[in-house]
């Protein structure tokens, strides 16, 4: 059996894929050309109007195939049918089979069945991502009922994961290559929350700080509102802990804050960046914000432009607002149009382009630690800073390339509004 694959939305989801991949590894053999498989399988994404909307899409390209390849199945897991099988089934008769648990074994098992294979292998994570980094999860769920977001109507409520079974994957991912590890779940710092021991995320990372192949350790999807001295501490203490932050704020006007369930207001969000930022100095603060919410009004948006400014994040993003079934803000009718959506999110952006490019020209002729991500046919690579997650951010261009996977000192050179050019010094480890 020859498995194609599609991986849509979030790094969470591509652990999910991983995981069901790992799975069903032993019976099947997974392809890269789509035109090569007996059957692919989509995993979906559902967290916003347009993810859904690159779902389905992808769906119905996928079915152009079966006028070619009568017997070819097209299977769809993940966020859509775990929130919506009921109605996808009637709309679209072209898929084979939906798999809505939210589990990666169940639906492994279930792929697995309906295949004719076992899905039961034990094998670990078929790795999507190149063999130096990997995404660790720590936790799954979400108890915040942000008024925008269907998260927890797709995942259910948080939950952590034991701290041994946390160690126990980063020491295989460590054995599969890994040397950069990226913390994530729905909201990282609830961490043990839930859990019975007393047990928090600085916890976790003092763990992993032992784990002997780990060379960086990257934290992503932290709640402003969640966010305590011991954890500040850890991040400033801890020499794999890169000092990078990726801290959604999605506002900052006191009035949309608490219309969106956020549970901070804009005091909170500076004494924090404030605290993080004295205590890490080297620190690079990624951050999203939501434009367009129901009520934003330009006073709204002009002060949020202002607080942008005056903060400077290092990374930044900008999304516009999209009623999601089932949320709290969804019956709201004072969204804005989204061509207005639009030009909000265009205008911020072009805010952070001018703060992004003054942090690049600052780095101009300094030294840096980089890690390698690809390295090219034409000799050149690209590469990333300690202050750069995969995918999102920034990347680094080396005119000579260095093999996938190098940690590097590099020499800065040039600078644009999202890209370092650099030369390299000496081979790190």
């Amino acid at each position: 059996m020859k498995l194609f694959y599609v991986s849509l939305g979030c790094p969470k989801n591509s652990i999910d894929l991983e995981e069901i991949l790992g799975h069903l590894k032993g019976d099947i053999e997974v392809v890269e050309q789509v035109q090569e498989a007996d059957a692919a399988l989509v995993n979906t994404c559902a967290f916003i109007t347009a993810a859904k909307q690159e779902s389905i899409e992808t769906i119905l390209e996928l079915a152009a195939l079966k006028e070619e390849k009568p017997e070819f199945r097209i299977l769809v897991a993940g966020c859509l049918p775990q929130r919506y099988r009921e109605e996808l089934a009637p709309e679209l008769p072209e898929v084979d089979a939906f798999f809505s648990s939210r589990e990666a074994s169940r639906t492994a098992l279930e792929i697995g069945r309906f295949l004719g294979t076992s899905g039961a292998a034990e094998a670990g994570r078929y790795r999507l991502t190149p063999r130096h980094y990997a995404y660790l999860r720590i936790a799954e769920g979400c108890d915040n009922r942000c008024s925008y977001c269907a998260i927890p109507l797709i995942k259910g409520g948080f939950h952590s994961r034991p701290l041994p079974e946390i160690i126990r994957e980063a020491r295989q991912l460590c054995a599969d290559g890994a040397r950069e590890l990226l913390i994530v779940a729905q909201d990282t710092t609830a961490y043990g929350r839930d859990l019975t021991e007393a047990l928090r995320l600085h916890d976790v990372l003092y763990a992993l700080e032992d784990v002997a192949p780990v060379h960086w350790i990257r934290l992503l999807y932290t709640h402003p509102a969640h966010w305590y001295p011991e954890l500040i501490d850890a991040m400033a203490d801890l020499p794999k802990v890169l000092p990078y932050i990726d801290l959604p704020i999605q506002h900052i006007s006191e009035r949309l804050l608490k219309a969106m369930g956020r549970k901070s207001g804009r005091s909170h969000i500076e004494k924090l960046i404030g605290r993080l930022r004295q205590r890490i100095p080297s620190l690079a603060l990624r951050t999203s914000l939501i434009v367009g919410f129901p009520g934003e009004s330009d006073a709204d948006f002009s002060e949020l432009c202002e607080f942008v400014t005056q903060t400077a994040f290092e990374r930044l993003g900008v999304f516009t607002y999209s009623h999601e079934e089932g949320t709290a803000a969804e019956g709201r009718e004072d969204a804005l149009p989204e061509s207005e959506k639009k030009m909000r999110q265009d205008e911020l952006m072009e805010i952070q382009a001018g703060i992004s490019l003054a942090h690049n020209q600052a780095l101009v002729g300094r030294s840096l630690e980089v890690v390698v991500d690809a390295l090219h046919e034409d000799g050149s690579a690209s590469a990333r800073t300690i202050w750069d997650a995969p995918e999102i951010d920034n990347s680094v261009i080396l005119a000579q390339g260095l093999p996938a996977g190098t940690f590097a000192r590099v020499t800065c050179t040039g600078a644009d509004v999202y890209d370092l050019y650099a030369r390299s010094n000496d081979i790190g480890v």
